[in-house]
């Protein structure tokens, strides 16, 4: 399926995960989102040109960049992670949250939210998409969106955490920016 076909391409060009800068500093769990980015700190080392041309300065909610989807890229730059390395204790619940931008009606993508095994031939374990076409409040301005998930009872330590920006069949560039993964019901 299309949906499964960015893995392969777009693996090389993951988002940061959330690091303390302080290994002695004590965070409270959802005190601070587990992974969070705004696309600046991805300029001059990426690797893998497909994912790489998703990054772009055309619209940004915070600073230069954000990353988009549109004709000829379907998918954006993505988080991917291990469960096990994302939280210390298991999750349970994740709230995946950013800034969309749809120029127009004629935009529509997905904000997606999958969990799979660790390689990529098994079966994905849990795939949602938030429609943003449908949760638009109008166009042409920077919106909120976000999506609780519950982990697949299936789900394991090794299994992978994927965010990405999904095109669908939009007809014009859908832009993301400052992406944040967090535990629910922490903000």
């Amino acid at each position: 399926m299309l949906k499964h076909a960015f893995t392969a391409a777009l693996l090389p060009a993951l988002l940061l995960t959330g690091c303390s800068s302080n290994p002695e500093a004590e965070v409270t769990a959802g005190a601070q989102p587990l992974a969070a980015t705004s696309f600046e700190n991805l300029d001059g080392w990426l690797a893998d040109l497909p994912a790489r041309t998703t990054l772009t300065r055309d619209k940004a909610h915070t600073g230069n960049y954000s990353t988009m989807v549109g004709p000829g890229q379907d998918f954006s730059l993505g988080y991917m992670n291990a469960l096990s390395r994302l939280s210390p204790e298991w999750p349970g619940q994740l709230t995946i949250g950013g800034w969309v931008l749809l120029p127009s009606e004629q935009a529509a993508a997905k904000l997606v939210t999958e969990v799979k095994g660790p390689t990529d031939k098994e079966p994905s374990l849990l795939w949602v998409g938030v429609d943003l076409a449908k949760a638009a409040k109008g166009f042409n301005k920077w919106q909120y969106v976000e999506q609780t998930i519950t982990l697949p009872a299936t789900a394991k330590p090794d299994s992978r955490l994927l965010v990405y920006l999904w095109r669908a069949d939009s007809k014009e560039p859908v832009y993301l920016d400052d992406l944040k993964i967090t535990l629910a019901g922490q903000k």
